[in-house]
């Protein structure tokens, strides 16, 4: 394999597009940079050694050049990381896929993506797929790493070079592979470490999935550029984040883990005295859970706004108001407006180049003059804050007047003994939809009724939302369908409440 340029030359010349270089990642080898189990600390000039030995096993033994896609079906380990940072410093293209994913459901991913090599923590789906790609189990691709040499050999690429192919979690239809770039990520990256203000002293507690661009890019990015820590953690556990916790200086999370936190007893003041902020993103997070937390722990959780196709888009303050419901105002590369049915249309530096081999997808998702439509609906306020109403799929639409589920979720969330709720639509032969509330409740007590508890719950929507909002029905379930990023499904719950209202 010929590599284009000698790391020696550009390792600190920020001005090349390489996600390495524009991290800087060897410019301080003794930083540390890695907390594992059992006390393991790896430095940034070891972690990078890692790498490079993952790059000339890639190279040299497998012959991945630049351009050529590796799927990685793996484990959240150190290595895992250095096996992503090694397809940037070649110039191959990292496709991670979810370790839960079914026989049926990776066939799709290696039928679209059709990667030269797949690295998997399980070989029990990839007999069938061995006539046309390279499958190595990861624990082999790490033992042919130990003894390999060290390549110091960086790829040079444009900023229009994809860097990874991320599959969107197709909740309608078959997921669709999003193409990120170099420069999308790497701006990006240098964007919100800015924005929330990360420096080489932090300690990011790293609890996500490494499968997903909240927890590969935004969160490990984060670090990645600011040369700071990761307290790596294989999954969210409560009382394991608690542990941890009391180490780090930045959490990034989805709503469900802010809300996980609280339920523990465990969670109290010498746990969080270190933390300077707690972000949250990937689903909506309720104003109940922060006006919670922030009364438990003092902090305002940093909402922000962000997408597969775009990474991050808009953030709450570091500095400033933070107002929950919103998730602030636009990062400074990215333009945001609300187009054609309240729809929120962006222009940004690190948007994707496109949807992985389906040019017609992706000529859809963008207007005539060129922005890109989210599927997200909502509103920007005068101080330029914007509020998501919801997925414009979402949308409910009453007797011809628009319904946003948020709106009325979060009227919901706040009420006595509601733990959460999740509002859809539902086929009406008067209205064409009809709103239908389904709520969790914190506890049922013995002599609870269901209907009694609809009225009272319909009562006091009466108060601060227009008739028309009122759900129909209440509903009460034990809990929401969630997916493996833990958003609720509406798609599933339209589905089974889909006759409510037949004529009987």
């Amino acid at each position: 394999m010929q590599i284009n340029v000698n790391a020696s030359l550009i390792d600190f010349a920020p001005w090349k597009n390489n996600i390495t270089v524009r991290a800087r990642l060897r410019s301080d080898p003794r930083q540390e940079m890695f907390y594992e189990d059992n006390g393991r600390v790896t430095t940034y000039g070891e972690f990078m050694k890692r790498a490079g030995q993952y790059a000339y096993v890639l190279a040299y033994k497998y012959k991945i050049e630049k351009g050529d896609r590796v799927m990685a079906r793996v484990s959240k380990t150190v290595d895992t990381v250095a096996l992503y940072i090694a397809c940037l410093q070649i110039g191959a293209v990292y496709i991670p896929v979810n370790t839960a994913y079914t026989e049926k459901e990776a066939a799709h991913y290696i039928k679209d993506a059709t990667p030269t090599l797949l690295v998997s923590c399980a070989t029990d789906i990839d007999f069938k797929f061995k006539d046309r790609l390279i499958v190595v189990d990861e624990n082999q691709l790490s033992d042919d790493t130990n003894s390999a040499k060290e390549m110091t050999d960086i790829e040079n690429v444009r900023f229009t070079d994809p860097a990874s192919i991320c599959y969107t979690s197709g909740t309608t239809g078959l997921p669709k592979g999003a193409v990120l770039t170099h420069g999308g990520l790497s701006t990006n990256a240098e964007q919100i470490v800015k924005a929330w203000g990360f420096t080489n002293k932090d300690r990011n507690l790293h609890c996500l999935p490494f499968y997903h661009v909240h927890g590969m890019y935004m969160s490990l990015h984060s670090s990645l550029f600011s040369h700071s820590a990761l307290i790596w953690r294989k999954k969210f556990e409560v009382e394991d984040a608690i542990e941890h916790m009391k180490n780090a200086t930045v959490m990034m999370g989805v709503p469900t883990y802010f809300s996980r936190l609280l339920s523990s007893p465990h969670f109290e003041k010498p746990v969080f005295s270190n933390m300077r902020v707690f972000i949250s993103g990937s689903a909506p997070l309720s104003v109940a859970t922060i006006d919670a937390f922030e009364k438990k722990t003092g902090h305002v959780i940093l909402e922000r706004y962000g997408m597969t196709e775009a990474q991050v888009m808009s953030t709450n303050p570091l500095h400033g108001e933070r107002i929950p419901g919103t998730v602030g105002p636009a990062l400074a590369d990215i333009k945001i407006r609300i187009g054609e049915g309240d729809g929120i249309e962006i222009q940004s530096q690190s948007l994707f180049a496109g949807y992985w081999n389906n040019p017609e997808k992706t000529k859809s998702e963008f207007t005539a003059d060129g922005w890109f439509k989210t599927g997200d609906c909502g509103t920007i306020d005068e101080k330029g804050y914007l509020r998501i109403a919801g997925r414009s799929k979402d949308l409910i639409i009453s007797g011809g007047l628009n319904v946003y589920p948020k709106e009325i979720e979060d009227a919901i969330d706040p009420l006595p003994n509601v733990k959460e709720s999740a509002v859809i639509a539902s086929p009406h032969p008067d209205f064409g939809e009809a709103v239908v509330a389904i709520v969790v409740l914190k506890e049922r007590k013995k002599k609870f009724n269901e209907k009694d508890f609809e009225k009272n719950i319909r009562e006091i929507l009466k108060e601060n939302l227009a008739h028309y909002k009122i759900p129909k029905r209440v509903i009460v379930v034990e809990e929401l369908p969630r997916n493996w990023m833990t958003k609720v499904m509406k798609n599933v719950l339209r589905d089974q409440y889909k006759n409510l209202f037949d004529s009987k």
